[in-house]
Protein backbone atom coordinates (compact mmCIF):
# COMPACT_ATOMS: atom_id res chain seq x y z
CA UNK A 1 0.00 0.00 0.00
CA UNK A 2 1.43 3.34 -0.58
CA UNK A 3 2.19 5.63 2.02
CA UNK A 4 -0.50 8.41 2.66
CA UNK A 5 2.29 11.14 2.74
CA UNK A 6 5.59 11.61 1.09
CA UNK A 7 7.01 14.52 3.36
CA UNK A 8 8.46 14.26 6.87
CA UNK A 9 5.77 15.49 9.13
CA UNK A 10 3.73 17.14 6.23
CA UNK A 11 6.56 19.40 5.39
CA UNK A 12 6.51 20.76 1.69
CA UNK A 13 9.53 21.44 0.69
CA UNK A 14 10.65 24.97 -0.75
CA UNK A 15 11.38 23.59 -4.13
CA UNK A 16 7.48 22.07 -4.03
CA UNK A 17 6.07 25.88 -2.99
CA UNK A 18 8.05 27.54 -5.64
CA UNK A 19 7.18 25.48 -8.34
CA UNK A 20 3.48 26.47 -7.44
CA UNK A 21 4.68 30.51 -7.12
CA UNK A 22 6.10 29.85 -10.64
CA UNK A 23 3.31 28.29 -12.34
CA UNK A 24 1.25 31.12 -10.93
CA UNK A 25 3.54 33.58 -11.77
CA UNK A 26 3.01 32.46 -15.47
CA UNK A 27 -0.96 33.38 -14.95
CA UNK A 28 -0.44 36.03 -13.33
CA UNK A 29 1.85 37.28 -15.88
CA UNK A 30 -1.01 36.13 -19.16
CA UNK A 31 -3.31 38.31 -16.44
CA UNK A 32 -1.42 41.72 -16.95
CA UNK A 33 -1.00 41.32 -20.44
CA UNK A 34 -4.57 40.39 -21.09
CA UNK A 35 -6.08 42.67 -19.02
CA UNK A 36 -4.28 45.99 -18.71
CA UNK A 37 -1.43 46.15 -21.15
CA UNK A 38 -4.00 45.38 -24.44
CA UNK A 39 -4.93 48.01 -26.37
CA UNK A 40 -8.26 46.52 -27.12
CA UNK A 41 -11.16 47.97 -25.64
CA UNK A 42 -13.10 46.62 -22.66
CA UNK A 43 -16.03 45.10 -25.63
CA UNK A 44 -13.70 44.30 -27.41
CA UNK A 45 -11.88 41.50 -25.33
CA UNK A 46 -12.04 37.96 -25.99
CA UNK A 47 -13.41 35.24 -24.03
CA UNK A 48 -10.43 33.42 -22.45
CA UNK A 49 -10.58 29.76 -23.86
CA UNK A 50 -12.29 27.33 -22.03
CA UNK A 51 -9.37 25.20 -22.03
CA UNK A 52 -8.02 27.44 -18.84
CA UNK A 53 -10.87 25.74 -16.77
CA UNK A 54 -9.36 22.46 -17.48
CA UNK A 55 -6.27 23.82 -16.33
CA UNK A 56 -7.43 25.36 -12.94
CA UNK A 57 -9.36 22.06 -12.58
CA UNK A 58 -6.06 19.94 -12.24
CA UNK A 59 -4.39 22.61 -10.64
CA UNK A 60 -6.34 22.40 -8.40
CA UNK A 61 -6.44 18.64 -7.72
CA UNK A 62 -2.50 18.19 -7.85
CA UNK A 63 -2.30 21.43 -5.22
CA UNK A 64 -0.05 20.26 -2.63
CA UNK A 65 1.30 23.35 -1.07
CA UNK A 66 -1.02 23.10 2.22
CA UNK A 67 -1.13 20.50 5.07
CA UNK A 68 -4.47 19.59 4.07
CA UNK A 69 -3.11 18.03 0.85
CA UNK A 70 -1.83 15.21 3.19
CA UNK A 71 -4.98 15.14 5.79
CA UNK A 72 -7.06 14.37 2.88
CA UNK A 73 -4.84 11.83 1.10
CA UNK A 74 -4.88 9.93 4.34
CA UNK A 75 -8.73 9.42 4.48
CA UNK A 76 -7.83 7.16 0.81
CA UNK A 77 -4.24 4.99 1.98
CA UNK A 78 -5.10 4.26 5.58
CA UNK A 79 -7.39 1.81 5.76
CA UNK A 80 -8.52 2.64 9.67
CA UNK A 81 -8.76 5.75 9.55
CA UNK A 82 -11.90 7.53 11.05
CA UNK A 83 -13.49 10.11 8.94
CA UNK A 84 -17.16 8.64 9.22
CA UNK A 85 -18.21 12.00 11.32
CA UNK A 86 -17.17 13.87 7.76
CA UNK A 87 -20.06 14.60 5.09
CA UNK A 88 -21.23 11.64 4.07
CA UNK A 89 -20.78 13.01 0.61
CA UNK A 90 -16.98 12.65 1.20
CA UNK A 91 -17.58 9.35 2.97
CA UNK A 92 -18.71 7.74 0.06
CA UNK A 93 -16.44 9.97 -2.17
CA UNK A 94 -13.42 7.75 -0.76
CA UNK A 95 -15.64 4.61 -0.53
CA UNK A 96 -15.70 5.17 -4.25
CA UNK A 97 -12.54 6.05 -5.06
CA UNK A 98 -10.78 3.34 -2.60
CA UNK A 99 -12.97 0.46 -5.01
CA UNK A 100 -12.43 1.76 -8.16
CA UNK A 101 -9.61 -0.18 -9.98
CA UNK A 102 -7.49 3.28 -10.74
CA UNK A 103 -3.87 3.57 -9.22
CA UNK A 104 -4.33 7.16 -7.93
CA UNK A 105 -7.38 7.09 -6.07
CA UNK A 106 -6.14 10.43 -3.70
CA UNK A 107 -5.88 12.09 -7.31
CA UNK A 108 -9.19 10.95 -8.47
CA UNK A 109 -10.92 12.23 -5.21
CA UNK A 110 -9.62 15.84 -5.64
CA UNK A 111 -10.31 15.68 -9.10
CA UNK A 112 -14.35 14.86 -8.39
CA UNK A 113 -14.17 17.33 -5.12
CA UNK A 114 -12.15 20.33 -6.48
CA UNK A 115 -12.28 19.71 -10.57
CA UNK A 116 -16.14 19.05 -9.63
CA UNK A 117 -16.14 22.75 -8.00
CA UNK A 118 -14.47 24.15 -10.72
CA UNK A 119 -16.96 23.10 -13.25
CA UNK A 120 -19.70 24.14 -10.64
CA UNK A 121 -17.92 27.96 -10.45
CA UNK A 122 -17.80 28.34 -14.76
CA UNK A 123 -21.53 27.16 -15.14
CA UNK A 124 -22.11 29.78 -12.46
CA UNK A 125 -20.40 32.21 -14.29
CA UNK A 126 -21.62 31.38 -17.52
CA UNK A 127 -25.26 31.87 -16.17
CA UNK A 128 -24.14 35.66 -16.19
CA UNK A 129 -22.07 35.26 -19.85
CA UNK A 130 -24.79 38.73 -21.08
CA UNK A 131 -22.98 40.45 -18.74
CA UNK A 132 -19.63 39.29 -18.08
CA UNK A 133 -16.77 37.05 -19.77
CA UNK A 134 -17.11 33.16 -18.02
CA UNK A 135 -13.43 32.33 -19.38
CA UNK A 136 -11.92 35.73 -17.98
CA UNK A 137 -13.64 35.73 -14.92
CA UNK A 138 -12.34 32.25 -14.19
CA UNK A 139 -8.95 33.99 -14.59
CA UNK A 140 -9.55 36.38 -12.44
CA UNK A 141 -10.67 33.38 -9.91
CA UNK A 142 -7.23 31.99 -10.79
CA UNK A 143 -5.61 35.00 -10.03
CA UNK A 144 -6.82 36.17 -6.94
CA UNK A 145 -8.04 33.11 -4.99
CA UNK A 146 -6.20 30.24 -6.21
CA UNK A 147 -4.14 29.50 -3.28
CA UNK A 148 -8.14 29.83 -1.78
CA UNK A 149 -10.30 27.90 -3.67
CA UNK A 150 -7.54 24.54 -3.40
CA UNK A 151 -7.37 25.31 0.30
CA UNK A 152 -10.38 23.33 1.91
CA UNK A 153 -12.95 20.69 0.43
CA UNK A 154 -15.44 23.62 1.64
CA UNK A 155 -14.93 25.27 -1.68
CA UNK A 156 -17.01 22.45 -3.48
CA UNK A 157 -19.66 23.49 -0.86
CA UNK A 158 -19.43 27.26 -1.43
CA UNK A 159 -19.67 26.53 -5.33
CA UNK A 160 -22.76 25.05 -4.75
CA UNK A 161 -23.98 27.45 -2.47
CA UNK A 162 -23.66 30.16 -5.31
CA UNK A 163 -24.93 28.48 -8.07
CA UNK A 164 -27.75 28.30 -6.03
CA UNK A 165 -27.75 31.91 -5.71
CA UNK A 166 -27.39 32.62 -9.01
CA UNK A 167 -30.37 30.64 -10.06
CA UNK A 168 -32.54 32.52 -7.81
CA UNK A 169 -31.57 35.76 -9.21
CA UNK A 170 -31.39 35.17 -12.61
CA UNK A 171 -34.56 33.14 -13.18
CA UNK A 172 -38.06 34.75 -13.31
CA UNK A 173 -40.27 31.45 -12.58
CA UNK A 174 -40.97 30.81 -9.11
CA UNK A 175 -40.07 26.83 -9.44
CA UNK A 176 -36.59 27.83 -10.53
CA UNK A 177 -36.50 30.08 -8.19
CA UNK A 178 -37.35 27.63 -5.22
CA UNK A 179 -35.19 25.13 -7.00
CA UNK A 180 -31.89 27.91 -6.35
CA UNK A 181 -33.18 27.83 -2.87
CA UNK A 182 -32.77 24.34 -2.43
CA UNK A 183 -29.75 24.04 -4.38
CA UNK A 184 -27.99 26.46 -2.10
CA UNK A 185 -29.93 25.29 1.38
CA UNK A 186 -28.01 21.79 0.15
CA UNK A 187 -24.02 23.22 0.46
CA UNK A 188 -24.81 22.64 4.27
CA UNK A 189 -24.45 19.02 2.43
CA UNK A 190 -21.41 19.52 1.24
CA UNK A 191 -19.36 21.36 3.81
CA UNK A 192 -20.93 22.29 7.38
CA UNK A 193 -19.40 25.59 7.24
CA UNK A 194 -22.29 26.70 5.15
CA UNK A 195 -24.66 27.14 7.35
CA UNK A 196 -23.31 30.24 7.89
CA UNK A 197 -24.25 31.35 4.23
CA UNK A 198 -27.79 29.72 4.70
CA UNK A 199 -27.83 31.85 7.56
CA UNK A 200 -27.58 35.08 5.92
CA UNK A 201 -29.80 34.81 2.96
CA UNK A 202 -31.86 37.17 4.43
CA UNK A 203 -28.46 39.76 3.01
CA UNK A 204 -30.56 39.32 -0.47
CA UNK A 205 -33.03 41.58 0.70
CA UNK A 206 -31.13 44.73 2.22
CA UNK A 207 -30.32 47.02 0.33
CA UNK A 208 -27.06 47.52 1.36
CA UNK A 209 -26.30 48.80 -2.00
CA UNK A 210 -27.98 52.74 -0.58
CA UNK A 211 -25.94 54.78 1.48
CA UNK A 212 -29.17 55.68 3.53
CA UNK A 213 -29.75 52.19 4.79
CA UNK A 214 -25.60 51.71 5.15
CA UNK A 215 -27.06 51.62 9.17
CA UNK A 216 -28.83 48.27 8.43
CA UNK A 217 -25.41 46.66 7.96
CA UNK A 218 -24.21 47.80 11.67
CA UNK A 219 -26.98 46.51 12.96
CA UNK A 220 -26.63 42.96 11.36
CA UNK A 221 -23.11 43.29 12.79
CA UNK A 222 -24.14 43.42 16.30
CA UNK A 223 -26.89 41.21 15.80
CA UNK A 224 -24.04 38.44 14.39
CA UNK A 225 -21.69 39.36 17.23
CA UNK A 226 -24.06 38.72 19.54
CA UNK A 227 -25.15 35.50 17.92
CA UNK A 228 -21.38 34.36 17.87
CA UNK A 229 -20.83 35.12 21.57
CA UNK A 230 -23.70 33.13 22.27
CA UNK A 231 -22.37 29.85 20.04
CA UNK A 232 -18.92 30.65 21.12
CA UNK A 233 -19.70 29.33 24.69
CA UNK A 234 -19.42 26.16 22.90
CA UNK A 235 -16.45 26.16 21.17
CA UNK A 236 -17.01 22.61 20.26
CA UNK A 237 -20.16 23.28 18.17
CA UNK A 238 -17.46 26.27 15.64
CA UNK A 239 -15.03 23.35 16.05
CA UNK A 240 -17.45 20.81 14.06
CA UNK A 241 -19.20 22.96 11.81
CA UNK A 242 -15.82 24.62 10.69
CA UNK A 243 -14.08 20.85 10.18
CA UNK A 244 -10.83 21.16 11.98
CA UNK A 245 -9.56 19.04 14.50
CA UNK A 246 -7.15 21.42 15.72
CA UNK A 247 -8.75 24.44 15.37
CA UNK A 248 -9.20 24.90 19.04
CA UNK A 249 -5.39 24.13 20.09
CA UNK A 250 -4.25 26.82 16.79
CA UNK A 251 -7.11 29.06 19.00
CA UNK A 252 -4.76 28.72 21.69
CA UNK A 253 -1.43 29.42 20.17
CA UNK A 254 -2.97 32.81 18.73
CA UNK A 255 -3.73 34.16 21.68
CA UNK A 256 -0.18 33.19 23.32
CA UNK A 257 1.64 35.36 20.33
CA UNK A 258 -0.71 37.91 20.85
CA UNK A 259 -3.42 37.80 18.04
CA UNK A 260 -4.70 41.24 18.64
CA UNK A 261 -2.24 42.71 16.21
CA UNK A 262 -2.26 42.29 12.50
CA UNK A 263 0.68 40.90 10.87
CA UNK A 264 1.81 42.72 7.32
CA UNK A 265 1.04 39.11 5.43
CA UNK A 266 -2.63 39.07 7.57
CA UNK A 267 -3.55 42.64 6.25
CA UNK A 268 -2.26 42.05 2.65
CA UNK A 269 -4.27 38.67 2.78
CA UNK A 270 -7.39 40.93 4.04
CA UNK A 271 -6.70 43.60 1.62
CA UNK A 272 -6.88 41.25 -1.08
CA UNK A 273 -10.71 40.66 -0.01
CA UNK A 274 -11.60 43.74 1.26
CA UNK A 275 -10.36 46.75 -1.16
CA UNK A 276 -11.89 44.86 -4.04
CA UNK A 277 -14.94 44.97 -2.21
CA UNK A 278 -14.72 48.66 -1.63
CA UNK A 279 -14.25 49.47 -5.52
CA UNK A 280 -16.97 47.37 -5.83
CA UNK A 281 -18.95 49.17 -3.70
CA UNK A 282 -18.28 52.31 -5.10
CA UNK A 283 -19.34 51.06 -8.41
CA UNK A 284 -23.00 49.47 -7.11
CA UNK A 285 -23.74 52.87 -5.42
CA UNK A 286 -22.89 54.90 -8.57
CA UNK A 287 -24.49 52.26 -11.48
CA UNK A 288 -28.07 51.38 -11.73
CA UNK A 289 -27.18 47.37 -11.74
CA UNK A 290 -28.59 43.87 -12.87
CA UNK A 291 -30.88 42.65 -10.09
CA UNK A 292 -28.93 39.73 -10.23
CA UNK A 293 -25.84 41.74 -9.56
CA UNK A 294 -27.06 43.73 -7.07
CA UNK A 295 -28.15 40.39 -5.40
CA UNK A 296 -24.80 38.60 -5.57
CA UNK A 297 -23.38 41.99 -4.04
CA UNK A 298 -25.80 41.94 -1.05
CA UNK A 299 -24.59 38.40 0.10
CA UNK A 300 -21.29 39.39 -0.41
CA UNK A 301 -21.52 42.19 1.83
CA UNK A 302 -23.70 39.91 4.59
CA UNK A 303 -20.72 37.56 4.23
CA UNK A 304 -17.93 40.00 4.85
CA UNK A 305 -19.41 41.40 7.92
CA UNK A 306 -20.50 38.14 9.46
CA UNK A 307 -16.30 37.68 8.73
CA UNK A 308 -15.70 41.33 10.88
CA UNK A 309 -17.78 39.79 13.48
CA UNK A 310 -15.71 36.81 13.84
CA UNK A 311 -12.87 39.31 13.83
CA UNK A 312 -13.74 41.23 16.62
CA UNK A 313 -14.97 38.28 18.85
CA UNK A 314 -11.99 35.82 18.13
CA UNK A 315 -9.19 38.47 16.22
CA UNK A 316 -7.67 38.87 12.90
CA UNK A 317 -6.06 35.80 12.62
CA UNK A 318 -8.71 33.94 13.85
CA UNK A 319 -9.44 30.41 11.72
CA UNK A 320 -12.94 31.29 12.18
CA UNK A 321 -12.59 34.87 10.89
CA UNK A 322 -10.37 33.78 7.73
CA UNK A 323 -12.75 30.84 6.68
CA UNK A 324 -15.95 32.91 6.68
CA UNK A 325 -14.12 35.47 4.44
CA UNK A 326 -13.27 32.66 1.93
CA UNK A 327 -16.89 32.08 1.25
CA UNK A 328 -16.96 35.53 -0.57
CA UNK A 329 -14.14 34.37 -3.30
CA UNK A 330 -16.55 33.32 -5.98
CA UNK A 331 -19.17 36.47 -5.87
CA UNK A 332 -16.19 39.00 -5.39
CA UNK A 333 -14.73 37.29 -8.64
CA UNK A 334 -18.18 37.19 -10.49
CA UNK A 335 -18.15 41.22 -9.16
CA UNK A 336 -14.79 41.62 -10.69
CA UNK A 337 -15.39 40.14 -13.91
CA UNK A 338 -18.62 42.29 -14.22
CA UNK A 339 -17.19 45.60 -12.99
CA UNK A 340 -14.15 45.00 -15.69
CA UNK A 341 -16.38 44.16 -18.53
CA UNK A 342 -18.12 46.99 -18.22
CA UNK A 343 -15.89 49.65 -17.68
CA UNK A 344 -15.95 50.09 -14.06
CA UNK A 345 -12.54 49.80 -12.53
CA UNK A 346 -9.93 52.49 -13.63
CA UNK A 347 -6.87 51.03 -14.79
CA UNK A 348 -4.93 52.52 -12.20
CA UNK A 349 -6.95 51.44 -9.11
CA UNK A 350 -7.63 47.74 -10.82
CA UNK A 351 -4.05 47.41 -10.87
CA UNK A 352 -3.21 47.73 -7.23
CA UNK A 353 -6.47 45.22 -7.21
CA UNK A 354 -3.73 42.91 -8.73
CA UNK A 355 -0.73 43.65 -7.23
CA UNK A 356 -2.50 43.06 -3.79
CA UNK A 357 -3.49 39.81 -5.14
CA UNK A 358 -0.09 38.94 -5.78
CA UNK A 359 1.18 39.77 -3.20
CA UNK A 360 -1.57 37.80 -0.77
CA UNK A 361 -0.85 34.31 -2.97
CA UNK A 362 3.21 34.52 -3.64
CA UNK A 363 3.00 34.92 0.48
CA UNK A 364 0.69 32.00 0.60
CA UNK A 365 3.13 30.08 -1.97
CA UNK A 366 6.42 30.95 -0.28
CA UNK A 367 5.54 30.43 3.25
CA UNK A 368 2.81 27.99 3.65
Amino acid sequence: MKEFYSFDEFTIPFWIRSLYWGIYMVVFAFAVWKLLLSKTSYKQKKNVTYLFGVFFAFYAVFYCINPDYFRYREWLYVPDIDFWEKEMFYVYTVILCRRLPFEYPYELFRLIVWGGGIFIVFQTFRMYRRMLLPGLSLLLLFVFYAGVFSYARASLAIAVYFMGIAIYLLQDRKALKLLGLCIALSSFYFHREMLIGIVLLPCLFIPFERKKYSFVSIILLLVVIIAISFVSSNLEFLDQMFDNDDISTKMEEINEKGQGAFRLSTLIKYLNFFYPFYLITKYCRKKKNPHSIVGMYRITYGILMASIAFMIEFGSRSVYTYRVMYISMIPLTLLIGYGYNNGYFKRKLFLIMMIFALLSNSIRFINT
